[in-house]
């Protein structure tokens, strides 16, 4: 793997050690999903790494069952022989519906897929299929590196069209025996959908808008949809984002998660008969609802729990505290999900068996199954032995996770994470006493930092720099999720001002608790956190701070981004549309803000549609010009909102560890040449 910076044998032990790390980490590779077949014999995992993305069998006990396929989405169908997997590219050039036998290692390509499949479900009885497919051209959020859908090579010229762009729903009925099959457009005509409920049939439901953009997400609301003609009726208007749609089996009763932007929030119900909604509240920090098959009034659940997650029976009960009764049947300080990077399960046809991916501080993410009823209920173990004896796990072993919390100014209670490594030196220190600090900022904000092996938002740089011997604060401020949707809304107008006293506040803490040296601290934050970083650095508390793929100027990321116009009215920054609401968001933009004594460093992607490149530009030539700190800005061609090309995050990674080096640690920290490309 290419070497960022300098030559190894000129390298700092710091940042040989920041580098260790993360190409070890690059090297691992990712369970993505976990799914049960119906009879619970088998797990089919989907499995990402440096070579690719690929599906795996195994049975419950960790053995090999039935081989491996490059593919996503496997959806077993109810024989527990057959997959269903998403392949890559046929004859025709584009992604393809296929069709695998687990037994005999056949595969059968059914139908060409016209666009980038986002979600695929089959019908109960497995004589159909329904795929949510985003058109060539679609504009992704930042939880898709915020880059449009691309089949086949950039256009010349890249056109824009207000209709262009859709999300939509494609429908086929399988054959009986292995050939191909006709995939037909079945609405709605005129909505974009977000997420998809089906279980076969003619009904579905979706959270879809009228916009094509990712600013739609935001505005969208729960529809039901006639699969015969597209048409659509309006279920429930929320009051924020809606997330994880499910039917119940007997197709009587909706469920949905509502909260606010990246979703984690409360169940909502809807009666399909009657309209009746009922919003029980006790069921907190919600990302995944399943409905009892028995009992319309119980819910299996999962969802975060500070910075871990959980797994939760609900009762409806009106008489209850919050309307629903609330048993918790797993938790743990570490992440239990599926391929959105939330908590989330699936299930055995009768329910007797569970799948996730177990990601936790200490090991690697593995693919993990559990009983649900007995007396091993809910006792994960795992069926993948991925990265044996990996590089990363080495790097890491030094590096402790722990929880942390304080009092914000406004007597606000804050949590969040350290992360050390007790044993290593301090960076210019060769014995014990406080650590320079290193304040990560996560981005969303209804984001949050969760307890994991190596957690990767700010460009991975967390577990590196604790390794390295900084000690790493990842504050989960007021917008983060995990602590109840009354502290994810708590930032809704106060950006910038609340959520940047809990960071503060919580700098202050680290030093008066003697883990953070004083007057040694650093800020780094992405998209959201860069945000927060930059208005941090003008605070006065810190050395030296780094922005990544960050919003600096919301008046013109409302007419820029592809989620302008739907996020800044979300969080109540201010609206494009009045005189007021314009300066609103001059208000709350750094780069309207004088520039701070701090050294900023920003890092950029070239082709970010969620925070435009054209972001860090105004920030840079905002902050070079009007102040004496040091000011660089560094964009990285072809990438989006967060960088996926090994060199260029070690690159940037490489810069930001040297930044920090030389402005916190005084540090002679060499950079990387500057006619380099990366």
């Amino acid at each position: 793997m290419p070497r960022p910076a300098h030559s190894p044998d000129r390298e700092r032990p710091t940042a040989a050690a920041v580098r260790h790390v993360l190409e070890a980490v690059l090297d691992l590779d990712h369970p993505l999903e976990a799914r049960p077949s119906p009879d619970g014999r088998r797990v089919a995992v989907t499995v990402a790494g440096p070579g690719g993305t690929h599906v795996q069998l195994v049975d419950p006990a960790g053995r090999a069952a039935g081989g491996t396929r490059s593919g996503r989405f496997p959806r077993w169908l109810p024989d527990s022989r057959t997959l269903l997997l998403v392949t890559e590219a046929d004859a025709t050039g584009l992604p393809a519906l296929t069709l695998w036998d687990s037994l005999d290692g056949r595969t059968t390509t059914l139908a060409s897929i016209p666009g980038e499949t986002e979600d695929l479900l089959v019908a109960d009885d497995g004589s159909e299929v329904l795929l949510l497919v985003a058109d060539d051209g679609a504009e992704r959020d930042g939880m898709h590196l915020g880059l449009p859908v691309r089949l086949g090579h950039d256009p010349a010229p890249e056109s824009f069209r207000p209709d262009a762009g859709r999300r939509r729903l494609l429908h086929g009925t399988l054959p009986e025996q292995p050939r191909s099959l006709r995939l037909r457009e079945v609405g709605p005509p005129d909505l974009t959908v977000w997420n998809v409920a089906w279980r076969g049939g003619t009904r579905a439901i979706a959270t879809a808008s009228s916009e094509n953009l990712p600013s739609g997400y935001y505005r969208g609301r729960l529809v039901d949809v006639d699969l015969t003609d597209g048409g659509t009726r309006t279920l429930y208007t929320p009051q924020g984002q809606l997330a994880a749609p499910a039917l119940t089996p007997d197709g009587r009763r909706a469920v949905v998660v509502e909260g606010i932007s990246i979703v984690a929030g409360r169940p909502v119900l809807v009666d399909l008969t009657d309209g009746t909604v009922t919003r029980p509240t006790a069921a907190e920090d919600t990302t995944w609802l399943l409905p009892d098959p028995d009992d319309p009034d119980r819910l299996l659940l999962a969802g975060w729990a500070g910075t871990g997650s959980r797994v939760a029976r609900v009762r409806l009960d009106p008489e209850a505290d919050g309307g629903a009764d609330v048993t918790t049947v797993w938790q743990e300080q570490a992440v239990l999900g599926g391929p959105t990077f939330q908590p989330a399960l699936a299930l055995s046809a009768d329910g007797t068996l569970a799948a996730a991916v177990l990601d936790a501080p200490g090991r690697p993410p593995q693919a993990v199954v559990a009983t649900t009823a007995g007396p091993d209920a809910w006792a994960w173990r795992p069926v993948t032995a991925l990265n044996p004896d990996s590089a990363a796990s080495t790097a890491l072993a030094p590096v402790r996770t722990r929880e942390t919390s304080w009092t914000s100014a406004d007597g606000r209670p804050v949590h969040g994470l350290l992360l050390d490594a007790p044993g290593t030196p301090a960076p210019g220190s060769d014995g014990p006493g406080p650590r320079p600090l290193a304040v990560l900022v996560h981005g969303g904000p209804s984001w949050q930092w969760s307890a994991g092996h190596a957690p990767g938002d700010v460009l991975g740089l967390a577990p590196a720099l604790a390794a390295a011997g900084w000690l790493v604060l990842l504050p989960n401020v007021r917008g983060s999720s995990g602590y109840g949707l009354d502290h994810a809304l708590a930032v809704v107008g106060d950006f910038g001002r609340g959520d940047l006293d809990d960071l503060l506040t919580g700098v202050t803490a680290a030093v008066g608790r003697g883990e953070a040296a004083p007057g040694r601290a650093a800020v780094l934050g992405h998209s959201y956190g860069g945000y927060l970083a930059a208005m941090a650095a003008r605070s006065g508390a810190f050395r030296a701070a780094v922005v990544v793929s960050a919003p600096t100027d919301w008046l013109s990321f409302a007419h820029t981004s592809n989620i302008g116009g739907g996020y800044e009215h979300t969080y109540g920054i201010g609206d494009a549309r009045t005189p007021e609401g314009r300066a609103a968001l001059v208000a709350h933009s750094p780069v309207f803000r004088p520039a701070p004594d701090t050294p900023v460093l920003v890092l950029h992607g070239e082709r970010d549609r969620v925070t435009p490149v054209s972001q860090a530009h105004e920030l840079y030539r905002a902050w070079s010009r009007g102040g004496a700190a040091p000011v660089e800005l560094h964009v990285y061609p072809g990438e989006g909102h967060e960088f996926t090309d090994p060199a260029h995050l070690l690159d940037a990674a490489a810069r930001a560890e040297a930044w920090l080096a030389r402005h916190v640690l005084g540090e002679d920290a060499a950079q990387p040449p500057k006619d380099r490309t990366p």
